[in-house]
């Protein structure tokens, strides 16, 4: 896809979401008003007025692909078409927007690690009117670093309850998903299994007998046993970590013997439990913590190293999503009281976060391809061909590699 591919793309797709504007008075049309937003935001715009000001900023540039007979948009408008487009509409149209800017097969979930995990939008909280933040569910394509879908989280309910309809929703054949102890639920375990897709949940104090049961049966796995006795049915596997001042040791251990599950069947394919030691030293104070997590699991395939991974991949939802629109996108700092318009606009940032992250080459970073586009916003339309975007590469060598290289000639001559 060349650059100006990813244009087309964008604003054709565009086009059809509804506009429920009366043609009488209106002075921009609504695809020219998306797309605005979406290059602002990929530009380091981090609200409706950072998005206003790059529209005023570089009208000239915009104009080469939209009309504008009345100017660029002011930030109202785009707080207006943000509270007023319905949710469904433009979830839908960021998913297509997805298909058509990524490279073939980029999104595709088939073997692929599919994290869930809920969001809280705390600048849409409003303490006068006794609202709280709203809350968003996503669907995070860990291998990616995309969002495959979002979902709001219904002011009187909570994950549970959105987690499934956010499955039932997407593509997951394949796939395996993960979700924190909230998710470990047996309705969310059967969505997942109906969608073709395996299941990883954690379980936590929110499912006391089963936490019972998995850590009584792991215990009874681990002891040491008597001769004669039949080998338990355990599998392990450990990796260890050096760096950021302290060495971090992670033990997975698997079992398939569910026979002390109680109520096992109501999980359903269950096909194994699993436990994971993380070990954690200070390489300086030389103090250590330790901590044990639990999980059920069904693929009956899986070894102990894919457990082991995917339970620790599963917080890139974590560190690779909600940080990020946290710090670099400023989705806290951005106060949208109206409920729609909140929850449009972390849609938006989801999806712009995705393509900024799939340009990230050697050398640099999400902010530095933010600055890039700032600069020179020829840059944007890389980005949406999804070009990958790095620093260029020096052509002498450093100066301590070149130092060495010498030497190695003169010890050679020697």
């Amino acid at each position: 896809m060349n650059q100006l591919d990813g244009y087309r793309e964008l604003f054709r797709l565009s086009i059809r979401i509804p506009d429920w504007r009366s043609d009488l008075g209106k002075l921009h049309r609504l695809s020219e008003v998306l797309f605005i937003m979406v290059v602002a935001l990929i530009a380091g715009a981090q609200d409706c007025e950072g998005i206003s000001r790059f529209g005023r900023k570089n009208i000239g540039w915009l104009r080469q692909f939209l009309t504008l007979k009345h100017g660029a948009p002011r930030h109202d408008m785009y707080l207006r078409v943000l509270a007023a487009v319905p949710a469904e509409h433009l979830e839908g149209l960021v998913r297509a927007w997805s298909s058509a800017l990524r490279a073939p097969g980029a999104l595709t979930v088939d073997g692929q690690h599919v994290a869930f995990d809920g969001q809280s939008l705390r600048g849409s909280a409003d303490r006068a009117a006794g609202q709280g933040p709203v809350h968003m569910v996503s669907a995070f394509l860990v291998e990616a670093g995309f969002t495959l879908g979002t979902l709001r989280v219904d002011d009187k309910s909570n994950e549970i309850t959105a987690i499934p309809d956010l499955i039932r929703s997407l593509n997951l054949k394949g796939a395996t998903i993960s979700s924190d102890a909230m998710g470990c639920q047996r309705e969310i375990a059967a969505v997942a299994r109906e969608a073709g897709a395996h299941y990883l949940l954690q379980v936590k104090e929110n499912q006391p007998t089963l936490l019972q049961n998995i850590k009584t049966s792991m215990a009874e796995a681990t002891r040491r046993r008597r001769p004669g006795e039949a080998p338990a049915q355990l599998e392990k596997h450990r990796h260890v970590d050096k760096g950021h001042g302290r060495i971090e040791t992670r033990v997975c251990a698997l079992s398939r013997d569910l026979s002390g599950i109680e109520k096992r069947a109501e999980w359903k394919d269950l096909a194994g439990i699993a436990s994971v030691l993380r070990e954690r030293e200070d390489v300086i104070s030389g103090k250590t913590s330790r901590e044990i997590s639990y999980y059920i699991l069904s693929n009956a395939q899986a070894t102990a190293a894919d457990v082991a991974s995917l339970a620790r991949n599963h917080w890139a939802i974590e560190n690779g999503l909600h940080w990020s629109l946290d710090v670099v996108w400023g989705s806290d700092a951005h106060g949208i009281r109206d409920r729609n318009a909140a929850e449009n606009m972390a849609r938006l940032r989801r999806f712009c976060a995705g393509m900024v992250k799939q340009s990230v080459g050697w050398g640099m970073s999400g902010k530095g391809v933010r600055e890039d586009c700032a600069w020179d916003p020829d840059t944007i339309l890389r980005v949406l061909a999804g070009e990958v975007i790095a620093l260029e590469r020096l052509k002498v060598a450093p100066v301590k590699y070149r130092k060495a290289k010498e030497a190695a000639v003169t010890r050679k001559r020697k």
